[in-house]
């Protein structure tokens, strides 16, 4: 369960910080207008709240490489949790029900296969018949 909550916050965490910076830019441009000490002080804020952000993330990023570890070594698939077996082969962990794919120290694999496959099943070629 702790697996499933990192990689759902460390998927979205990037978006996430976008959009509160973007609303944080327009309350100060709306108080460049009415008062312009706010817009300023929000300004200042932001910029020293950008290193906690990246450092929020990064922590993040290492609980979810840590909890997904365990399911790697018992050869189970973090995202569907299907048994695989001696299929996975290192450095990446490709499953066979869903196509997600993992490197060996948990991070999600960047050239994951998005079209989940059934195991076990080769494509017939079709010979125009």
């Amino acid at each position: 369960m702790l697996q499933r909550f990192f990689a759902a916050i460390r998927a979205h965490y990037g978006i996430t910080v976008f959009f509160l910076y973007l609303g944080a830019f327009g309350i100060a441009f709306v108080g460049t207008f009415t008062l312009p000490l706010i817009a300023i002080g929000m300004v200042l804020f932001s910029i020293f709240l950008l290193v906690p952000a990246v450092l929020v993330g990064d922590l993040v990023g290492s609980l979810a490489r840590r909890t997904t570890r365990p399911y790697l070594r018992r050869g189970v698939c973090p995202k569907c949790r299907q048994q695989q077996g001696p299929a996975w082969e290192p450095p990446v962990y490709r499953c066979a029900f869903c196509g997600a794919a993992y490197e060996s120290d948990g991070d999600p694999h960047e050239g994951a296969d998005p079209a989940p496959r059934e195991p076990d099943v080769t494509p017939v070629p079709n010979d125009g018949r």
